[in-house]
């Protein structure tokens, strides 16, 4: 009976030492994710600064950009949801980037609705 509890113990050993997840496994969808963010905000300082420097006479080119970065977004967003379905993957990149393209979404939808 000692040898059964003893087998069990070591094969509980074994099934989480498979378990283990090495650190450079991140997952694609959240990289791709998170990619996708850096650009949406690198171009919201873009537009944001030309419309500064043209004191609000920037043209339609900026608000294009800008209906660009919301699609752009809703898109980052959708990836970041199904890279949740991963498995065995570290899910850093697909919280940031799901939070980022969620927030730059939201704000953009709130620029419009306040200012339309």
């Amino acid at each position: 009976m000692l040898k059964k509890n003893k087998k069990i113990i070591l094969d509980e050993k074994v099934d989480k030492n498979r378990k283990h997840i090495p650190l450079y496994k991140y997952s694609k969808g959240g990289k791709i994710s998170s990619v996708i963010a850096l650009i949406n905000i690198f171009l919201m300082i873009l537009t944001i600064s030309i419309s500064i420097v043209k004191k609000g006479n920037a043209g339609i080119y900026v608000g294009i950009i800008m209906l660009m970065i919301l699609v752009m977004a809703a898109v980052g967003f959708v990836v970041g949801i199904n890279s949740f379905q991963e498995e065995n993957k570290f899910m850093r990149y697909t919280y940031i980037g799901t939070i980022s393209n969620a927030a730059i979404w939201i704000g953009i939808l709130g620029i419009y609705l306040i200012y339309v």
